[in-house]
């Protein structure tokens, strides 16, 4: 007994609109006309009774063919799809992408703990001036500045600013976090 060809299961699998991600059909039909370079394969999957002909739409040529697969197709068809591959791992930047929430990647990252810039002075007499800071909610009603650079000239060295104090406060804590010892 005659078998189908790969190529023939994949016709089979097109047909039906499965793959590794979709394994239910949500369709079966398959559109051909004479010289179609996949003809020879469907008429070969007609002949093993594995797809049969259908009334072709008034709105397709009359030298068009559609094909469905069977009973007997389809079932080849799920057989030989290839095994789904495992769950990416859940990275922050696809929760991101799953939570849909309207933020950027920033501040969905960060929070209210997003570093923000403010400035002072003027562009025109030469005294503007910019500083990055953080806020974090008190647990209450207020906010207030957990770490703040120095007012600097450009945005480059404010950030730069930003980040030493901001390193300087983590070195803190971790110096506190050794005196106070392991939890009891």
């Amino acid at each position: 007994m005659q078998t189908a060809t790969p190529q023939q299961v994949r016709l089979l699998q097109h047909t039906l609109g499965l793959s590794e991600y979709q394994r239910r059909s949500f369709r079966n039909h398959f559109l051909a006309g004479p010289g179609h370079h996949d003809m020879p394969d469907l008429e070969e999957l007609e002949h093993l009774g594995l797809m049969a002909r259908a009334r072709t739409p008034a709105f397709c040529d009359t030298s068009d063919i559609v094909f469905v697969t069977t009973t007997a197709g389809a079932a080849l068809a799920l057989e030989h799809l290839p095994e789904p591959p495992p769950p990416e791992k859940q990275t922050q930047y696809r929760q991101w992408l799953d939570a849909d929430t309207g933020c950027t990647f920033r501040e969905w990252l960060c929070g209210s703990r997003l570093p923000k810039f403010e400035k002072r002075g003027y562009v025109l007499d030469g005294t503007l001036e910019h500083r990055m800071y953080r806020t974090v909610w008190d647990g209450d009603w207020d906010s207030y500045r957990d770490v703040q650079g120095q007012w600097a000239t450009t945005k480059k060295e404010a950030k730069a600013s930003y980040k030493a104090a901001l390193k300087a406060r983590q070195q803190a804590q971790r110096a506190q976090a050794q005196q106070k010892g392991p939890a009891s």
